[in-house]
């Protein structure tokens, strides 16, 4: 599906937040990344919606940072699922996968922090 809207990226970006899923401990390393990335996303999708109501489609150059954050927030939560859930434990793949959470955790913060500049300076709240 191709996605061409700032309405489309919120939409994009709610979708994740609501489906990252709660599992571990809420006191983890996992549970940390779970909780930014629901809060980024839902922030940002909350905001881009909004922005989407008062300025309409968007340009391409609006809305591809929203959609890049939502695509990197939907890669954090299916590696999270898949450090929690293995048949066989291997500590290097689990490491591997770690180094590539942490990675795109950075990605995520850059995202959000550019999000939440253009929506500010547009007149749309976003929290982080």
């Amino acid at each position: 599906m191709k996605h061409n809207s700032m309405d489309d990226a919120g939409c994009c970006l709610l979708s994740v937040a609501w489906n990252v899923a709660p599992h571990g401990q809420p006191d983890s390393r996992r549970g940390a990344v779970r909780r930014l990335v629901e809060s980024v996303c839902r922030s940002a999708g909350l905001g881009a919606r909004d922005w989407a109501a008062r300025h309409g489609t968007g340009e391409e150059s609006d809305y591809r940072p929203f959609l890049q954050l939502a695509d990197v927030a939907y890669e954090i939560a299916t590696l999270l699922l898949l450090v929690e859930d293995f048949l066989v434990p291997d500590l290097e793949r689990e490491h591997r996968r770690w180094a590539e959470i942490e990675e795109l955790t950075t990605r995520l913060t850059e995202l959000a922090e550019w999000t939440s500049n253009f929506l500010s300076l547009s007149g749309s709240a976003l929290r982080l």
